[in-house]
């Protein structure tokens, strides 16, 4: 079973793009773009399992420096 997810980042302004070009190279991530809201990017990634989700989460996305808050929703079909 595919996990699909749409993860929502709070980032330091000044590293903004920056930050979005590293999660774009990163495994699984589908898509990534700069968004206005209460958050300032949106990742669409798919992973084997909600584990490898978690990991890519806690290890990947929030190793990122400027990375602040994320929010994690997995879609439902």
């Amino acid at each position: 079973m595919t996990v699909t997810a749409f993860i929502l980042l709070t980032v330091e302004m000044a590293s903004q793009r920056d930050i979005l070009n590293k999660i774009r190279a990163l495994d699984g991530v589908l898509e990534a773009h700069l968004i206005f809201g209460s958050f300032d990017i949106i990742v669409k990634a798919e992973f084997s399992s909600k584990e490898e989700l978690s990991v890519f989460v806690m290890d990947r996305i929030k190793s990122i420096p400027g990375v602040g808050d994320t929010q994690t929703n997995i879609a439902a079909v």
